[in-house]
């Protein structure tokens, strides 16, 4: 017999954008054979469409919303958002920690410049590497499912690092912790955007943005007081900290979302995922960004006009672009939306983001180098010098998000938004053209006055871009688009470091005196004695100082390109 719907009784549930009617069925067990003999009715035209293809059998069902509760209280979304944050900090964290622990770590286990290398590189080789995965996944397993054994894996690879007897050990335990930093990451932006709604996710998401900001920073110091210590905070503690933060974020989560239901596939048998699932979109996808990561990371110790370098780059971009061809045009289920590839508004975004990334993170490490070389700091100290660039993108966040709050809820589009991407590119741009101006004569106040600026400009683009790209995404692609956002970002983060290093090789090799070999110099700056410079002659100090300012130019112009990309998308009518 045929179901009803009572209007009646029928349950009124917060809008998600999609049409929730209840079902009603006279016995649980017998919901399968009423899907299959069309007998039910299940009304979510926003999630399933005639465009998708029938790729799940009759027993799949697309779970939109329940008669649980959607959303969370005020009070539950308050303490999901510090657990969200909690996590998002370790794992964005993790992959700088070790910039300053590394000089310990070598010489407790006599490690090559080889291996020195790859500690930090697996960690964001895989990062990056399984962004494509995690999307999907959280698709047919739930959001949540993906996210605990993504902390959990997380935890292990930290567990493993703390115990690690060799340098061999340890980077297969960093590629492990880069496996489930990346499905943190990629999680907790996707949750936190379906459990708030749309005129709110600004002033929510700040918590997300502020955390980001902070991290960058947050490792490097953090480093470097288990770097500088002994006892019970020596350099293991970096990776054992992390441990009772993942259970203590774990039960904060669980407590707040245990009752949350959001949407993803259930019911799809093994059987119907073998059948449907991209895998060859999965391997031409993380073998390709695999390949780029590594040959930009290898350039910096062999060269970029090597061999290797070159055909690791070279390879990873045609993987990629070989990749896009077959997402459009597969008939499986794309690992990516299709308006990735198609619609301008993302791409234009997705460039943005790139920018935004590179010169975020190269901003860091060479700020961080100039105080250490410059200043003769140490780690922990250059940290604190550093503090107005961190707090600066970090406070920059907070009124960004309140303005997108209140403009959401006078305007239906994300005008707001691109606004604040407009404003925050030509400040950064500003600041980072004023960073080329610091060398060694430049005041104490000017070298904390300049940094804040571009800080200012980089902390109002943590969060608008992700908030047009996901309003230009259908809300089933929630999670498999934020995947996609992800790659980009941190594929721009270990491209933009690399690029900027061959820059400040470059012209350090120009600048320095005659008689100073650059590759002595080079050594000392990239080796486990960096953490310190005291043997550096003012001849040298000022050849780092102006190989880095011109190395600031160079993310000058990449955020001028920036800014003409955002150009674009003031022209792009946005839905």
């Amino acid at each position: 017999m045929s179901p009803t719907v009572a209007g009646s009784d029928q349950q009124k549930l917060p809008d998600r954008g999609v049409d929730c009617t209840p079902l009603v069925a006279p016995e649980q067990a017998q919901l399968r054979d009423d899907l299959t003999s069309s007998t039910a009715t299940l009304r979510s035209s926003h999630i399933i469409s005639h465009h998708d293809p029938p790729k799940l059998d009759s027993t799949s069902t697309l779970v939109a919303c329940t008669q649980e509760e959607v959303r969370p209280s005020t009070t539950r979304l308050l303490f999901a958002h510090i657990g969200a944050a909690l996590t998002l900090f370790l794992a964005t964290t993790d992959a700088t920690i070790v910039s300053t622990i590394l000089p310990t770590i070598v010489k407790r286990f006599g490690a090559s410049s080889t291996q020195y290398t790859w500690v930090s590189v697996t960690y964001m080789l895989t990062q990056t590497a399984f962004q494509p995965l995690y999307g999907k996944v959280s698709d047919l397993i739930g959001r949540t499912t993906v996210l605990y054994g993504s902390i959990f894996i997380f935890a292990a690879g930290s567990a493993l690092c703390g115990t690690a007897q060799s340098i061999q050990w340890l980077i297969i335990a960093r590629a492990i912790g880069g496996i489930g930093g990346g499905g943190i990451v990629s999680s907790v932006w996707t949750i936190t955007s379906e459990i708030v709604d749309a005129q709110n996710q600004a002033k929510w998401s700040q918590a997300l943005s502020v955390t980001w900001a902070c991290s960058a920073i947050a490792g490097p110091i953090l480093g470097g007081a288990f770097s500088e210590q002994s006892g019970v905070l020596s350099w293991r503690w970096a990776f054992f900290l992390n441990l009772p933060i993942c259970a203590a974020a774990t039960l904060v989560l669980w407590l707040s979302l245990r009752h949350v239901k959001l949407g993803y596939l259930q019911g799809v048998s093994w059987r119907t995922f073998l059948q449907t699932f991209d895998f060859l979109g999965l391997f031409l996808f993380m073998g390709g960004s695999s390949c780029i990561v590594i040959g930009f990371n290898v350039a910096t110790a062999i060269g970029w006009r090597t061999p290797p370098t070159i055909s690791l780059i070279v390879l990873g971009l045609i993987i990629l672009i070989c990749a896009g061809f077959y997402e459009v045009r597969t008939k499986r289920d794309a690992l990516f939306p299709l308006a990735i590839f198609k619609d301008p508004t993302i791409i234009i975004v997705l460039v943005v983001i790139f920018l935004h990334n590179f010169a975020f993170n190269a901003g860091t490490f060479y700020l961080a180098l100039f105080f250490q070389a410059v200043e003769n700091l140490t780690p922990l100290q250059s940290g604190i010098k550093m503090l107005p660039y961190s707090l600066g993108s970090s406070l920059a966040s907070m009124p960004t998000a309140w303005f997108i709050g209140y403009w959401q809820k006078q305007h239906a589009d994300t005008s707001g938004q691109r606004a604040v991407m407009f404003v925050g590119l030509f400040i950064a741009t500003l600041g980072f053209g004023v960073m080329t101006l610091l060398n060694t004569s430049t005041t104490p106040a000017l070298r904390s006055v300049y940094p804040l600026i571009a800080g200012i400009g980089i902390g109002m683009l943590f969060h608008a871009p992700y908030q047009v790209f996901t309003r230009a995404l259908r809300r089933k692609d929630t999670a498999s688009g934020t995947s996609a956002f992800f790659l980009v970002r941190f594929t721009g983060a270990t491209v933009g470091l690399t690029i900027a290093g061959a820059i400040f090789d470059s012209r350090l090799s120009q600048t320095l005196p005659k008689g100073i070999p650059a590759s002595t110099v080079l050594a000392n700056l990239h080796s486990a004695n960096a953490s310190r410079f005291p043997n550096l002659t003012f001849e040298i100090v000022n050849a780092v100082s102006l190989s880095i300012r011109v190395h600031h130019m160079g993310r000058l112009l990449s955020l001028l390109s920036g800014g003409r990309f955002d150009y674009l998308v003031y022209a792009q009518s946005f839905k």
